[in-house]
């Protein structure tokens, strides 16, 4: 007896652990997403897609789901013979089949697998190892694969091509009639024979230490699973091991959990076949984006080039490592070099890195984003099959570049999926102040503590990273890589100097100084929009016949134009690219002041603030009436250009000392309807920002003090926005004390008025 009993032991020992290795196998197609169309005859690109073990199902061993939203019914024999006797294993999987069958039938539908079976979809699969017998092997296969191809009229005992399989056919069928009126107390029908029998197959599987299928097993996982595949035999020891406790627990698993068990074990994993095409799209599309990014990380002076190493980058790479984080900064303060460096870094030390650029992108829906990256499935879908062990990044460049709502919802909404999905991909997205100001949303999408060194007060509460000017140390870095360019930062006045502390400024001074103009042309400027102007009178207007000044100025205007009107900082190169204007759009390209795509069928600006400038200058320098006509007619327009907006009312602040012109455009706007508030509030802020002496006001107070009842109204409008905007200041603007500007002065001066 005790011999019988560990015998028998020992037998169901080893067919325990051919059960789990069944599994680890069945495990191993789910990872590599193997084609299934030999398995079972299942349409061509079926997949497995889950499995659970020990089920409780009358067919209990194995239950496995595939991408058609069928299931597989396994029942695991080690060894099968094909035997008559009704207490026979093969008695018994018949019998478990048969059962399975009818409580399909039965309208309970708690799971998705409760529901009648279809032969389309769902198999009845017996399980066997390679010593099973050659009736169960050979002949019980043949006929079943015969039956299914049989057509109407031809009778069951048909499908037998021989004695042995005749034979075959018949046992099958004595044991199903036997398990059925166990079951219902009645026969079954030819018709429900015929429903029942084509579901069954019979799978010989040799995992089995050294087996052929084991060996199969541990291929798939070294060339389609893992990255390294000397690991594969630890995979698919861990698997089995996992199977076995997918039995104990009755549980299982689907592909990410099972990639969860490989990843979490140290095994780095290969991307799933179905989307190893969208994550080198991914990837491609990355390194694209970086290319165009890397010449903002560096200045050009001549033949020498400056790279700056900021105190900031290094800051805003150790924060994403421990949690998505935006990056904020005023225009031009470096945060697209910031997110290149970061990007560089992240590649050259093999982590997972998605780089995209609003400005780059035209999609209005996640559905648009997928096709324009050109994916087969959602982009995030794609990351959250990118399988790996370590934090990945997704970074955006310049999400306030998305200037129409659909483009810059679709970026918020993958953004909203990807944090919310709680994965290992960190987001890293740069942002203007304004826009995050004004959006809630992205600031309840990273609420939490900024960083510690460089962190804006104005956002407490949002984690963030905020790039500054220049630090004196960081202007220290350009003497050894460019001597012209350190001796402009030393003779600098205080002024351009605090200009200079601003990358995309200096970034431009050096490309004056590469066109030729001295150090001494460049000292006297004062303001960005001084340096602006001068960059432009070099770089587009002159340098040759004014003509062509005027021909460059005309592309530019239709570039503008054309990015006003789709609300996209890009544009098809045929809209511009007439024949009369190919020299000068050739010039605008050579000069940095336009990049094309890789392609070169899209252009856009070289940087943000060009663009802006460019719009204010080509655009809205003219008539007050046509101003003012513009942005009534667009109401949206004042958010879509508003630094270009403030460039504007910035030039006519500056042109007119009297200030009559600026502060008459501020009262016109006052007036119009149609304009929103956001773009009646730009002119005081503007006011706010560079009022010195009282004088600078007069126009205002004029109008206060009018006579004209309407006059006076428009004037308290814009009084009441200029006090707005002086409250909304941050807090290193004085209100009071030496330095405050003419405030007191100016509320003595309209205070008579204010009480009437």
């Amino acid at each position: 007896m005790a011999a019988r009993g560990s015998a028998g032991g020992a037998a169901t020992a080893a067919g325990m652990d051919f059960q789990h290795r069944v599994s680890a196998w069945v495990a191993v197609r789910i990872l590599a997403e193997s084609d299934a169309s030999a398995l079972w005859g299942l349409p061509a690109g079926t997949t497995l897609e889950s499995l659970r073990c020990e089920t409780e199902q009358p067919v209990d061993d194995l239950l496995v789901a595939t991408s058609l939203r069928g299931f597989i019914f396994g029942q695991v024999k080690h060894s099968t013979d094909l035997s008559e006797a009704q207490d026979s294993d093969l008695a018994a999987a018949v019998s478990q089949f048969v059962r399975q069958f009818l409580s399909n039938l039965e309208s309970r539908r708690t799971h998705p697998w409760e529901r009648p079976l279809d032969r389309q979809l769902d198999r009845l699969v017996l399980i066997t190892g390679p010593t099973a017998s050659m009736p169960v092997r050979g002949h019980l296969r043949a006929v079943l694969d015969r039956l299914r191809q049989q057509v109407s009229g031809q009778r069951l005992e048909d499908a037998g091509g021989n004695n042995e399989e005749r034979k075959a056919l018949r046992i099958l069928i004595d044991h199903v009639v036997r398990a059925w009126e166990r079951a219902v107390r009645i026969a079954p029908s030819e018709i429900e024979l015929r429903q029942l029998l084509p579901l069954i197959h019979v799978q010989v599987l040799d995992v089995d230490a050294g087996g052929a299928d084991e060996r199969q097993a541990r291929d798939t996982l070294s060339t389609a699973v893992l990255r390294a595949p000397r690991q594969g035999e630890a995979a698919w020891r861990l698997l089995i091991s996992s199977c076995a406790r997918f039995a104990t627990e009755r549980s299982g698993a689907d592909r990410d959990a099972l990639q969860r068990i490989l990843l979490d074990t140290g095994l780095e994993l290969s991307a799933p076949r179905s989307y190893r095409e969208d994550i080198e799209r991914l990837k491609a599309y990355s390194r694209t984006t970086a290319d165009a990014l890397a010449n903002l990380s560096r200045v050009s002076v001549g033949a020498a080039v400056v790279k700056i190493i900021r105190a900031s980058t290094a800051e805003l790479l150790q924060a994403a490592e421990a949690g998505s984080i935006l990056v904020v900064g005023e225009p031009g303060a470096g945060k697209s070099a910031a997110l290149y460096e970061v990007v560089d870094n992240l590649v050259e030390r093999d982590r997972d890195v998605v780089l995209l650029a609003a400005d780059r992108l035209s999609a209005q829906s996640l559905a648009g984003l997928q096709g324009e990256l050109g994916l087969a499935r959602p982009v995030a879908d794609v990351l959250a099959n990118w399988p790996g062990s370590r934090p990945a990044f997704l970074v955006v460049d310049a999400l306030d570049a998305a200037r129409a709502d659909p483009a810059a919802r679709a970026l918020r909404d993958l953004l909203r999926k990807v944090l919310e999905a709680g994965s290992r991909w960190r987001v890293v997205a740069s942002i203007r102040k304004f826009d995050l100001r004004y959006s809630p949303q992205l600031r309840q999408l990273f609420s939490g503590e900024g960083s510690t060194n460089f962190r804006d007060v104005e956002f407490p509460d949002v984690r963030h990273v905020n790039v500054p000017r220049l630090s004196d140390d960081e202007l220290a870095q350009i003497a050894p890589q460019s001597p012209a360019l350190q001796g402009l930062v030393e003779r600098a006045p205080h002024t351009l100097r605090e200009l200079l502390r601003v990358p995309f400024n200096l970034r431009l001074l050096a490309e004056l100084l590469s066109a030729g103009v001295s150090a001494d042309e460049l000292t006297p400027i004062k303001t960005q929009l001084e340096l602006l102007d001068r960059y432009w009178l070099h770089r587009v207007i002159g340098g040759d016949a004014p003509s062509e000044g005027d021909a460059r100025e005309a592309v530019l205007r239709r570039v503008c134009e054309g990015m006003v009107e789709t609300r996209m900082l890009r544009i098809d190169r045929s809209r511009v690219a007439e024949t009369h204007a190919s020299q000068a759009l050739h010039d605008l390209l050579s000069r940095q002041i336009l990049i094309e795509s890789p392609d070169r069928y899209v252009l856009g600006f070289s940087h943000h603030v060009l663009f802006d400038y460019s719009v204010a200058r080509l655009l809205l320098r003219g008539t007050t009436r046509t101003f003012v006509e513009r942005l009534a007619y667009d109401p949206e327009l004042a958010l879509v250009i508003r630094p270009s907006l403030l460039l504007h009312f910035q030039h006519l602040w500056t042109v007119d000392r009297s200030r009559a012109a600026f502060w008459n455009l501020v009262l016109e706007v006052m007036r119009a309807e149609g304009i929103p508030e956001v773009g009646k509030l730009i002119g005081p802020s503007v006011a706010a920002d560079l009022v010195s002496e009282l004088s600078d006001v007069e126009p205002l107070c004029t109008a206060l003090e009018s006579p004209d009842t309407m006059v006076q109204e428009t004037g308290e409008k814009a009084l009441r926005h200029l006090v707005g905007a002086l409250l909304a200041a941050p807090p290193e603007w004085r209100l009071t004390g030496a330095g405050a500007g003419p405030w007191c002065e100016l509320l003595e001066r309209v205070a008579g008025h204010l009480r009437r």
